[in-house]
């Protein structure tokens, strides 16, 4: 995250009542209920994107991440919102393959391989690693640093074949050394190996980002055979932002081979892609600041990747929604014509976060469920084959949970709430089919 959210994060865990000791019961490593006994970890088979970046393979369930931004637990679901294994794997466990314990600021990948195993995102400061966890036994496969000697800030894994990955990492070095084999530079790709838990190599940012600023890579996604990197563009100091821009690598080449700009949207992150229709969209956080200028420059906009493209061809401004600015995190899409986006609510507490429906085909935006409270709401998915979206609400103060929506007759409509987890206080972050 950057470090203006990553600073509220904290100050929301200073003033809010911790329950001591919430993850420091440890799950262990053990079956889950619906475990196969030949379940083969460590299996990452090839993935390329479809409606919500879900992966073409059969999804099997739901893994969610639960934080009060101290701790973290990991749970998996089934996809009807079922508890199969009630924190697996939580920052008081430790687990064979694992020289760190998970930090109170782990993310989810945009994408991960059906079946597992899934890349945990540790961007803790004395962490920077990638843990991988096999989803059939709550097991560790492989934990990987990715500091190399100072905090990068990783935001994002695309998995592209079983012993090839790609890491996001956001942040530079400030003192990297002349030897170009030990990848400490940061502001790039890094190329990792999942089944040697090895840096194979890395993918310099620097170069193409926005002239005054730093790329500040946020996230990426595999789709149409290339890897897409969404850029915050942001300057050392946080106080300069640029125009959104998308940066495209051949993963055959592991080469930079174009960027696609954002006019008018800045610090841009979360990305969902759309197969049928080569469409790719954005959300753009909008530049921190003054409350006029973020909305202003807040918006989600779709790209159109097919044989004419790319190009942007449509946006929605935060302006013509809640008149508040987009989560840049948290994006999805019901189709080619409409996502569900969530509006930040205001840091007094009112308004509060939003959830919207989004058509880029002229209609209006419609408000779909308000949170209780601001920064409450998390990642937001949606399955297509079950026709369900999939919201994380987790308040400060009153009850967490995983929120669910049936679209029926083209309409969305509030479906059971589900909790993530019933041993530890935490509230859902982040979600991903698996």
């Amino acid at each position: 995250m950057n470090r203006h959210v990553r600073w509220f994060a904290m100050l929301v865990a200073s003033l809010t009542l911790v329950v001591a000791g919430a993850c420091g019961d440890d799950a262990g490593s053990f079956p889950r209920p619906d475990a196969a006994p030949d379940g083969a970890a460590g299996t990452l088979p090839e993935l390329d994107g479809s409606v919500d970046g879900a992966p073409a393979a059969p999804v099997k369930g739901l893994v969610a991440i639960n934080s009060d931004y101290s701790s973290s637990a990991v749970s998996l679901l089934d996809r009807d919102g079922n508890l199969l294994a009630d924190s697996c794997l939580t920052s008081g466990s430790g687990s064979a393959g694992m020289t760190m314990t998970l930090s109170g600021d782990v993310v989810l990948p945009t994408q991960v391989p059906a079946g597992g195993p899934v890349a945990l995102i540790d961007r803790g400061k004395s962490n920077d690693a990638i843990t991988w966890l096999d989803v059939q036994t709550c097991a560790v496969v492989g934990q990987l640093a990715v500091a190399t000697g100072f905090h990068s800030n990783p935001q994002d894994v695309v998995t592209l074949s079983a012993s090839k990955a790609y890491v996001v990492r956001q942040d530079a070095n400030p003192a990297p050394t002349p030897a170009p084999g030990d990848f400490d530079e940061g502001n790039d790709v890094l190329v990792v190996d999942p089944t040697r838990l090895a840096l194979a190599g890395r993918i310099d940012l620097l170069p193409f980002a926005p002239a005054g600023v730093l790329p500040r890579g946020h996230r990426a996604l595999l789709a149409g055979g290339r890897v897409f990197v969404s850029l915050n563009a942001i300057s050392l100091d946080y106080k300069s932002y640029a125009d959104g821009r998308i940066v495209v690598i051949d993963p055959a080449t592991d080469q930079v081979t174009g960027v696609i700009d954002i006019p008018g949207a800045q610090n841009c992150g979360a990305m969902t892609y759309v197969a049928a229709t080569q469409r790719l969209f954005v959300s753009c956080g909008g530049a921190y600041g003054a409350p006029g200028v973020q909305v202003a420059t807040s918006a989600v906009v779709a790209i159109d990747l097919g044989p004419t493209g790319p190009a942007v061809v449509a946006r929605v401004a935060a302006a013509s929604a809640a008149n508040l600015p987009f989560s840049n995190t948290a994006l999805a899409a019901l189709d080619g014509n409409t996502v569900l986006a969530v509006a930040v609510g205001d840091f007094s507490g009112n308004p509060p976060d939003s959830l919207w429906t989004l058509p880029f085909d002229g209609q209006a935006p419609a408000k779909l469920f308000t949170a209780s409270e601001s920064f409450a709401l998390g990642a937001v998915l949606f399955d297509g084959e079950h026709g369900r979206a999939l919201l994380a609400d987790g308040p400060t103060m009153g009850p967490a949970y995983l929120r669910t929506f049936d679209l029926a007759a083209g309409a969305l409509t509030a479906g059971k709430t589900a909790k993530t987890s019933l041993t530890t206080l935490l509230a859902p972050r982040a979600l991903a089919l698996y």
